[in-house]
């Protein structure tokens, strides 16, 4: 063989067989990704995919990259690398319908940049939507020089409000890791609570009914705890102290009937309410008395709640007391007029759930004279014995004021007289 046929083979052999599959292979990426960007979009046909601000690509330093997006889709929509990447996470990749996702790029070790983009599907159709990502090399040894471990962004201290949340964060390491809580509290919790290099883990911290509260968080790298820890700090609220308004209601958002005690054209009983009166969270019990009509036998007036009507109590029932912090003893004090000199007179009150009450009835004596006209109806009211209040002893957010009038059966020969009906107005509830 010449010397110049040599010179050629060792001119024409340039490419190693593994640099020629990698650019080719490289080559149809890059070739994909023009083709999808020149795609014309059919929203119609091939559903729709947009990012916010409409970013086209993102370049990650070496020590690692997490940004969330948001985006309009208009069906069912899937995310993933052009090819699989372990360096590239993607939460969530997938769902329905317009939403965020949270792109996290671990942290290159390797002496060399590194590429990808991600594409969108919607319906199952691949979208013309591209977003590319670049990451700058690690160092020229492949590894990292000085071993860490933290939370991404190095942040002095987490601080929460008093109300009760979940957040996204990701701990940096350079190896194996772990997270302990300084003490054994149960108010805040972190998962995962180990792993290897970059990881996303998620902080959740409970509702502070409580004053002010903290821990630190502790790190351990390679079983070796650093001298690196990141205090918690999460707002608390005043603790409650006597008189603090847990609840007050004077029924004004109700408008049916008349302010005239006897004038029962246009009062509405419960069942029949609006949806945004109903919201108000009031309620009462169906009464399932033979005869009774299978429904609760309270009614709006002006202003004011009528309980119960011939033959057939009622009851009404607060909303929970959700402002109550832990457990309180509470003072509850109302308003209550008989309609009639000629009804029964008993008013039982109580609670559902925690607590116990300090008197389970009244007597309400208080009748308007005459209970037909205005104003001997709005005296009644204004009379210092319409003026009733009890202790509920142990009450919790959960715990529900209670009144009935009279009994849910007041037929003949059940209870002392057909009619025990009792008008009830400005509730309120306080810390004792």
């Amino acid at each position: 063989m010449s010397n110049q046929n040599i010179e050629t083979m060792k001119t024409n052999c340039y490419y190693k067989p593994e640099t020629l599959t990698k650019a080719i292979y490289y080559a149809f990426c890059l070739s994909f990704i023009i083709l999808l960007g020149s795609c014309k979009k059919d929203s119609s046909i091939n559903g729709h995919f947009e990012l916010k601000n409409n970013p086209s690509a993102v370049e990650a330093p070496a020590s690692g990259f997490t940004e969330t997006y948001t985006f309009s889709a208009s069906g069912a929509w899937k995310i993933e690398a052009l090819r699989k990447e372990n360096w590239v996470k993607i939460e969530p990749s997938e769902g329905n319908g317009d939403g965020t996702f949270t792109l996290t790029v671990v942290r290159n070790t390797t002496p060399e940049a590194r590429s990808t983009a991600l594409v969108f599907s919607v319906d199952g159709r691949l979208q013309s939507e591209v977003l590319h990502i670049t990451q700058q090399s690690g160092s020229t040894q492949g590894e990292v020089s000085d071993p860490y471990l933290n939370f991404d962004g190095k942040p002095a201290s987490l601080e929460f409000t008093e109300a009760a949340i979940t957040s996204n964060h990701i701990i940096r390491s350079t190896g194996k890791w772990k997270v302990e809580l300084e003490d054994e509290v149960d108010w805040i919790s972190i998962a995962p609570m180990e792993g290897v290099g970059d990881v996303p883990v998620t902080l959740t911290v409970n509702k502070n009914i409580d004053p002010p509260r903290s821990t630190r968080l502790l790190f351990f790298l390679d079983d070796v705890q650093q001298s690196y820890s990141l205090p918690v700090n999460q707002q608390g609220i005043t603790p409650q102290v006597s008189g603090d308004l847990i609840l007050q209601e004077d029924f004004s958002w109700l408008t049916y009937g008349s302010n005239i005690f006897n004038a029962t054209t246009g009062e509405t009983r419960i069942g029949l309410w609006t949806q945004a009166e109903l919201a108000k969270g009031w309620t009462s019990t169906i009464n399932t008395t033979d005869g009774g009509g299978n429904y609760a036998s309270i009614y709006g007036r002006p202003g004011f709640i009528k309980l119960g009507r011939t033959n057939y109590g009622g009851d009404l029932i607060s909303p929970k007391l959700t402002e109550v912090q832990r457990t309180q003893n509470l003072v509850v004090t109302f308003k209550a007029v008989r309609y009639a000199t000629g009804d029964h007179y008993l008013l039982t009150v109580g609670v559902n759930g925690p607590g116990t009450v300090s008197v389970s009835s009244f007597n309400v004596m208080n009748v308007a004279s005459p209970n037909s006209t205005l104003a001997g109806c709005e005296a009644a009211w204004l009379a210092p014995e319409a003026t009733y209040s009890f202790v509920i002893t142990g009450a919790t957010a959960e715990t529900q004021v209670w009144f009935l009038g009279g009994a849910f059966d007041q037929r003949t020969d059940n209870w002392p007289k057909t009619t025990n009906r009792i008008f009830l107005d400005d509730i309120v509830v306080k810390v004792q």
